[in-house]
Parts: C-alpha cells; sequence; structure tokens
C-alpha cells in the first residue's frame, strides 16, 4: 500500500539495520522500500534478502553528495546495480574521505572540551550524526548538555549549534562528485536520478526555486522528490506540478532514519502515508507494477 523511496540504515546515519527497517515496513503496511544510504552500498545483500522473507519489494539505491552553483545537492539513486564496478568504487573514496572530515571534527569538539565515545566514531561510514551522539552519549558530557541546550539535545539540535556549517566545529566537505557525472554513473548501473528533498531549508540546502528551476532544466534528472515530511501541502502540490510540467517522475521519500517520534518513515500528504498510486509511472520505470 505505502511507499518511501528514500530511507537510511546503520550502513551509513540511521538507527535500523536493514532488516530491522524492512520488519517496521511490514508491520505499518509498506508495499515497497528502497534504502538509499548516504554515498555507499553496504549491507544491501541483507535488505534483499529481509525483503524477500517478510514479502516487501525492495529497490536497491543510494543517496549520494554533490554541489551546484555552490549549493549542496544530494540525489537520490533508484533500481542502480549495487555490484556495479564504478558505484563501489565511489563509494569507497567517500567512506575514506567521511571518516578523515568526521575525525577532524571529534578532535574539534575535543579541544572545545567535549567528551567523546569511541564507539560512535567506529562506524564503516562515519558522519555528523555519530560525531554529535559521540558527544551526547558520553555521560560526562551531560551537565554540560543541559546547562548549553535546557535539556538532553538530539543530534539534529547539537549539529546546528557545533557541527553545521559556519559552527566552531564544522569541517568542510572535500570529496564531491559533480552532479552531471553523478546521474551518468546512476544511469551507467541501471538507475534512475531523483532530485532528493528538494525544498529543504537546512543552511547547506536552503535555494530559491529559481535555483531548483535551474538544476530541473540543465540537468538530466530523471524524477523528483515530490511528497517529502518537510513539505508543507503547497510546496508538495508546487513540487506535484512543476515535475507534471518538466516531465519528472513523482517519487516519495521521507528520508527516515530510525527516529520515529520525530521523523517517521513514510512520506505524508495532508497527514496521511503517500500510496504507492502517487508514484505509479516511477514504479512502471523501475519495473516493479
Amino acid at each position: 500500500m505505502y511507499v518511501d523511496f528514500h530511507t537510511h540504515t546503520l550502513a551509513s546515519d540511521g538507527q535500523l539495520t536493514p532488516t530491522e527497517l524492512i520488519k517496521k515496513a511490514k508491520q505499518l503496511g509498506f508495499s515497497f522500500i528502497a534504502k538509499t544510504d548516504h554515498d555507499n552500498v553496504n549491507l544491501m545483500s541483507e535488505f534483499l534478502a529481509a525483503g524477500k522473507k517478510f514479502g516487501v519489494n525492495t529497490i536497491t539505491g543510494m543517496e549520494i553528495s554533490s554541489r551546484y552553483q555552490g549549493k549542496s545537492l544530494h540525489i537520490v539513486a533508484l533500481g542502480i546495480d549495487y555490484k556495479n564496478k564504478k558505484i563501489n568504487d565511489y563509494a569507497q573514496k567517500c567512506i575514506a574521505a567521511r571518516k578523515v572530515r568526521g575525525l577532524k571534527m571529534a578532535a574539534k569538539l575535543a579541544r572545545a572540551g567535549w567528551q567523546l565515545k569511541k564507539s560512535e566514531l567506529d562506524r564503516v561510514l562515519l558522519a555528523r550524526p555519530h560525531v554529535a551522539l559521540a558527544v551526547i552519549n558520553h555521560p560526562q558530557n551531560k551537565k554540560r548538555l543541559l546547562q548549553e541546550f535546557g535539556a538532553i539535545p538530539d543530534f539534529s539540535t547539537f549539529i546546528r549549534k557545533y557541527l553545521a556549517k559556519d559552527c566552531s566545529c564544522y569541517v568542510p566537505k572535500k570529496y564531491y562528485i559533480k552532479p552531471l557525472p553523478a546521474i551518468r554513473m546512476i544511469h551507467a548501473s541501471g538507475g534512475l536520478a531523483i532530485i532528493a528533498h528538494p525544498l529543504c531549508q537546512t543552511k547547506e540546502f536552503r535555494y530559491s526555486r529559481p535555483h531548483l528551476l535551474k538544476i530541473i532544466k540543465n540537468l538530466p534528472f530523471d524524477g523528483l522528490e515530490v511528497y517529502n515530511n518537510g513539505n508543507a501541502p503547497l510546496d508538495t502540490l508546487y513540487l506535484r506540478n512543476l515535475a507534471i510540467k518538466h516531465r519528472l517522475l513523482i517519487s516519495a521519500g521521507s528520508d527516515y532514519h530510525g527516529y520515529d517520534k520525530i521523523y517517521p518513515l513514510g512520506p505524508r500528504y495532508r497527514g496521511r502515508r503517500v500510496k504507492a498510486s502517487a508514484c505509479q509511472k516511477l514504479l512502471a520505470k523501475l519495473q516493479l507494477i
């Protein structure tokens, strides 16, 4: 019944294993789920096997970090051959670069007086949420966290104060793939390239509608993430009309990371989870219906 084409697992900065993600999807009535971990395809075999075991249609994927005209641009790749050499070569470069960056941010936090829980930093793919959790989950930081935040913060709140762009412990990314080579890589591996969370309003993604139009007109994307939990109903309507006008496939993704109380599985529109019928052309292109 329901769909989510943008989710994360322990393979990147999600909280659940691929099997746990599939179990949750089955319990909630999802028909189609894509695993789109940041810049890697680790644990994909487990994801596909769990989908088969629990009767949930699975879609291979990855969320690629790119930049366009000075702004972050994330690309959701769907239906890729996860064993493709170029995909895996790219993923290995990203994993190495993220590790270096994450440890640099951790070192800055340590110099700022924070204690770090080492186990949070011992990840195959080290991302900012892990660095934030290394501080949040260390018991010796509790008093300072309460003083600075008024409560124990979630990782997003901590990132906004310490690890976001222009913050004291931020380290910029050094390795990016440009959007056009990324799209070509996706197409060469048999996948579709989707513009992720196009109206996201974080410091790194905040861009105007004219900028989004430039992305659509100048790059050979296949689809647009129309349904996303960060969108107001009018935003979703705007994106849907934009996708129709420019003949882009309509996608739906929650950017799920396992934090159910704040960001639950499954994108919603007017309070209801998005059904497969809203993305029929995308599913047909993926040869799933």
